[in-house]
């Protein structure tokens, strides 16, 4: 009867380990599953993130491409309108060129004038 007591205190003593060693791993579980929950929701986190950043980087995408469009459009009319002040500078020449002739002719046309008088004057 001793032997069976021994028996029982052993395989209680055994059982109470167990039991210990059950309740330390439940713990264990708990407390990795907490862990990947919260991986989870840092993975979740990171998810949206990356989401929003690809989100922005797609729209700052449409704004560069719309910013070098408009670029080359002001590019292309300054250019145009370059044009357009060399030819009016030409003119500007052409015109001034013009009237220095026009100007000398008339000085000439009134020194002619005056040439003419002081003959006339004279008879």
């Amino acid at each position: 009867m001793e032997k069976i007591k021994e028996k029982l205190t052993s395989l209680r003593n055994e059982v109470e380990v167990a039991n210990k060693k059950a309740a330390d791993l439940e713990q264990k579980v708990r407390e990795l599953e907490q862990d990947q929950e919260d991986k989870d929701e840092q993975l979740l986190n990171l998810q949206n993130r990356a989401k929003e950043l690809e989100e922005s980087l797609e729209a700052a995408e449409e704004d560069l491409k719309a910013a070098t469009t408009n670029f080359r459009e002001a590019d292309l009319k300054a250019e145009q309108l370059n044009k357009k002040a060399v030819k009016l500078e030409q003119e500007i020449k052409t015109w001034d060129k013009k009237n220095s002739d026009l100007e000398t002719k008339l000085k000439a046309a009134k020194d002619e004038m005056d040439e003419l008088e002081s003959q006339m004057e004279g008879v």
